[in-house]
């Protein structure tokens, strides 16, 4: 028992014999927090330092090149101060994959996942800016995109079998892309009923918060969404992704999850792959092998369907390599 107090009083004893000195933390706290706060205004880019990155990077890209910005949060930034260099069809990628080189404006030694792999080049300094100039060691080579190819292809919605043409609007408004605004919809759509019920090129926000330029191909229950392409040069790989607005996929304030969107593709009349969205996957990448149709020309086709009824803000996008 004696043992026991001892013990027991130890804690309390020291708590006894130190705790008058804690007022002395109050102010080694503050110091802290002055230091921290010095550290991370001292990191925060200035004006200048935007200009000159900008100015630089200007001079030094070549077309092809890609300007972007690391890590990820500085997205809205860079595209603030970079702008002009940066289109959107860059800013709403799929990937970086297609490109040989990317310009990217660094901030306190942040990395991007599009350029994982990549070399670095050479670097320049600007303040608080770090613009690296990496290199793609094998950029892929597209043989055919087709987002680019829209306008060459025919879309139909599948009823129970029978194949109904969606006809080709042109000059429709442009609206969405707001907040609580959905998809941002070209003027261009193939109409194959409602408003939504469409095939076009779009931009949506992913479930990652980054643009991507896609096809939009929202399905009706059960009823496919089938956009044909002809005269397609055929590689190795047909190579792309899929994913569903932000909005929708994100799920509703009770728990609502999306039906799982599928899409499958055909070179010819043959199924080279097939691949389902589930919500939570976010832009999901797929690649079908058609090392069997190699060096010849012939039709392929995108077929989305989902099982039942529910927000499914989807879209495609794909390549032939």
């Amino acid at each position: 028992m004696t043992d026991d107090k001892k013990e027991s009083g130890a804690p309390r004893g020291a708590l006894a014999k130190y705790g008058k000195y804690a007022f002395a933390l109050v102010p080694l706290v503050a110091l802290w927090e002055l230091v921290a706060h010095a550290m991370i205004v001292r990191s925060v880019p200035k004006e200048a330092d935007w200009r000159a990155a900008h100015d630089w990077i200007a001079r030094e890209k070549r077309a092809g090149d890609l300007v972007a910005s690391a890590p990820l949060w500085t997205d809205p930034l860079a595209r603030w101060q970079l702008g002009d260099l940066i289109p959107i069809r860059d800013a709403a990628r799929a990937d970086a994959t297609t490109y040989p080189r990317a310009f990217v404006a660094t901030i306190r030694n942040g990395e991007h996942p599009d350029f994982r792999g990549w070399s670095v080049e050479r670097s320049q300094r600007f303040g608080a800016i770090d613009v690296r100039v990496l290199r793609n060691p094998s950029p892929a080579r597209p043989l055919y995109d087709f987002y680019d190819r829209l306008h060459e292809a025919q879309v139909f919605r599948v009823e129970q079998g029978n194949l109904r043409p969606c006809p080709l609007a042109q000059g429709l408004p442009v609206s969405g892309g707001g907040l609580h605004q959905g998809p941002l919809a070209g003027p261009d759509r193939f109409q194959c009923g409602e408003g939504w019920n469409h095939v076009s090129r779009i931009y949506i926000e992913d479930l990652g918060h980054r643009g991507r330029r896609c096809i939009w191909s929202h399905p009706v229950v059960d009823v496919p969404m089938r956009t044909v392409f002809s005269n397609v040069p055929i590689g190795e790989t047909i190579y792309g992704y899929h994913g569903i607005a932000y909005q929708a996929e994100r799920g509703g304030d009770r728990g609502e999850v999306g039906a799982p969107v599928t899409i499958v593709v055909r070179v010819g009349d043959r199924e080279v792959g097939r691949d389902v969205h589930q919500d939570g996957e976010g832009w999901k990448n797929f690649r079908f092998d058609t090392r069997a149709f190699r060096g010849t020309t012939q039709q392929v086709t995108f077929e989305a369907t989902m099982p039942a009824a529910r927000a499914a803000h989807y879209c495609f996008t794909g390549d032939v390599r």
